[in-house]
Formats: C-alpha cells, structure tokens, sequence
C-alpha cells in the first residue's frame, strides 16, 4: 500500500535535491510499500550533517520519516561510530528512530542475537557505514560484505539489502604493446563491489544499482 504522507514530503523536500540518489531512493521505498505489516530497518553509517541531501542522502532522516507515516510498530535502528554523528543525528529524527554509537560489527552482531530470541527479521537492511575512497575501495568494501555476513542470519528472502555509494566502474584489462581494452559489463564498485559479489554468487535478485544497488533473495 502506497504510503501516500510520506510520498508527500519525499517528493516535496527531498526529491528535488538527491541528485543521483532519488531514482534508487524511489525504487527503495516503494518496495517497503508492496511489503505487509510493520518494516524494521537496520542502517549502519547514520545521518551526519543536517541538509546534506546531495552529499550524503540524509539516509536516517528518510527513514524515520517513512516509519512515522507508515505506521506505529515500524521500526528503525541506526549505528555509527562518530559521537559526532550520533548527536547530529539525534537531533533531526524522531524518538522512534534509535541512534546508537558502536562499531557496526559488533552491533549487528548483538542485534542478529536479539532478533532471533524475538524469532524477528530485518526488513530493510542499508549499509554505509565506511567512507570509501574509490581509488582504494578494499577496506570499505571488507567492511560492508563483514556487515553483511554477521546480518545474514536475520535477513528472509523479501528482505531488501542497500549499499550506498557503489557506482559502477569498468575493469581494463592489458592488451598488447601495453594498450588497455574495456571490459564490459560493468561490475558494482565503491563500497558495494564485494557484496555484489556476493549477490551474484548466490542467485540474489538486483532490483536497482546505480550510485546504490539493491537487492533481494540474499538467503
């Protein structure tokens, strides 16, 4: 059911100033609408600068808005390392959004735990938690596949995993005399390149990929 406050104020107040986000941010958000029942969105990396929207898609502020609309059990939980962040982010969400400072890991590995006693899964899980350094993704891309793996055991098939900033890139691959060639398709870059691995790897379902990519049927 479309959730037709929340599509309001999106098209309003954010829309028009998520550049390269608001295609992917609209695929996200109308999947959540197909989905029965209360949402519970787990976001590692929260929002961290009030009005941000082009640099950093104020992620938290989006979904707190959207489970206020929604509903009254919908949930949502955001972790960051940052004090910074985290006080930032307190102060421009509502008290149904829950803004915790940890390392991720070792929150999502506290919160699989509780969510199995509760026999819980996640709905919406959306990494970006590590800031990328597209020339030197590794680290960032280590990062998010671990958040992944430790998240996993709460995830179901319909549960939609998001990874923020993984534009595509192109591979080259050596030629003779030192020349390069394209090669084609392009894979998922940025901090998603493992994940989407990953996801290839067992079958998931992509439903969008451009500077985000998303997919289902992980497990």
């Amino acid at each position: 059911m479309k959730n037709s406050n929340f599509w309001e104020f999106f098209e309003a107040e954010a829309a028009p100033f998520l550049v390269h986000r608001e295609e992917t941010f609209k695929k996200l958000f109308s999947y959540l609408d197909s989905l029965r029942g209360p949402v519970r969105i787990i976001e590692t990396g929260c929002t961290r600068l009030h009005g941000n929207w082009a640099g950093d898609g104020q992620s938290t502020v989006l979904f707190d808005k959207y489970i206020n609309f929604r509903d009254g059990e919908s949930t949502c939980m955001t972790v960051d390392i940052s004090d910074r962040s985290v006080q930032e982010c307190r102060r421009l969400v509502s008290q149904r959004t829950e803004v915790i400072q940890q390392d991720s890991v070792q929150f999502l590995s506290k919160i699989v735990k509780t969510y199995a006693e509760k026999n819980q899964t996640i709905t919406l899980l959306y990494l970006d938690s590590f800031d990328v350094d597209m020339n030197y993704w590794q680290p960032s891309a280590i990062h998010h596949m671990k958040e992944l793996a430790i998240a996993m055991r709460a995830l179901k098939s319909d549960s939609l995993v998001v990874v923020d900033d993984c534009p595509a890139t192109a591979d080259f691959i050596p030629k003779e005399n030192n020349a390069i060639q394209l090669f084609t398709p392009s894979r998922i870059g940025g901090k998603g390149r493992l994940v989407s691995e990953f996801a290839d790897s067992v079958g998931a379902t992509r439903l969008f990929a451009k500077y985000q990519a998303g997919w289902i049927n992980m497990v």
